[in-house]
């Protein structure tokens, strides 16, 4: 995600889960490449060797920060789990993506690189296709929705579905409402997306851009100006376009004040 490989996520996440904790021997989780070129980038700050085989992580650098807070974000926003279920999962797809190269049939992951109550967490998300023995993971797979989390992929579905709402309204000469939105959304309010827009690490002048945007759709839906809401919503549009940072967060109140407006 964001320029980073599966591998160098996983590696990323762990190296997060452990800050603060002092020096930590990474070397036996086999991810050392990726600890290495982790390095390289300027994301950690790691102890290594000339082969680059041992990996002694001494903690974050402002970069890693940076890029590890925009792409946990974005897996937040399609799924919601904890930073440690986060890292767990992104190890499991390593292995996943691995053996389905070997093979043509749904491969098996590891059932003990972590505590059962995080298997139970991915698998509750969906994540994780988990058959229990005695309460602990006995046969555990990646399910599609996992892999679809750890590769990022749900990026680009949520760039195209930006797109197909925007564009979905239509309106008559007499300026009624033609099209209805997804009912597949959950409805979000004005003050939780004013609230995530300004969470986001992206330009102030941005911002306060998106948070206008957004309230003057609110306003022209809830009045049923459907003339002045689609005027409004090509503003969304044209700030949503120019930058993904805010597609997730604009994107489920678009849908909401669609429907406040059909309502």
């Amino acid at each position: 995600m964001n320029g980073l490989n599966l591998r160098q996520e996983a590696a990323l996440a762990i190296a997060w889960t452990h800050q603060g904790k002092g020096a930590t021997d990474f070397t036996n989780l086999g991810l050392s490449d990726a600890f290495v070129s982790l390095k390289g980038l300027g994301m950690i700050k790691l102890t290594t060797d000339m082969s680059g085989e041992l990996a002694l992580f001494q903690g974050m650098e402002p970069n890693g920060l940076s890029h590890y807070s925009e792409a946990r974000k974005a897996r937040r926003r399609f799924e919601t789990v904890s930073d440690d279920a986060d890292a767990l999962l992104l190890r499991l797809a390593i292995q996943d993506a691995e053996r389905r190269a070997t093979s043509d049939t749904t491969p098996t992951v590891s059932g003990d690189l972590g505590p059962v109550s995080l298997y139970q967490e991915l698998s509750r998300h969906d994540l994780l296709d988990v058959c229990w023995a005695s309460n602990s993971p006995y046969i555990v797979q990646v399910a599609d929705k996992g892999r679809n989390y750890a590769e990022g992929w749900f990026q680009d579905q949520m760039d195209n579905s930006a797109i197909s709402i925007i564009n979905s309204p239509t309106f008559n000469n007499n300026g009624a409402a033609t099209a209805s939105s997804s009912a597949t959304i959950q409805d979000i309010t004005l003050g939780q997306t004013i609230g995530a827009i300004i969470d986001l690490n992206i330009d102030d002048l941005v911002k306060d851009e998106a948070q206008e945007a957004v309230r003057q759709l609110d306003s022209a839906a809830k009045s049923k100006d459907s003339v002045t809401f689609s005027e409004k919503l090509e503003s969304v549009a044209k700030i949503i376009k120019g930058s993904s940072e805010i597609v997730g967060v604009v994107l489920p109140f678009v849908a909401t004040a669609i429907k406040t407006l059909l309502g």
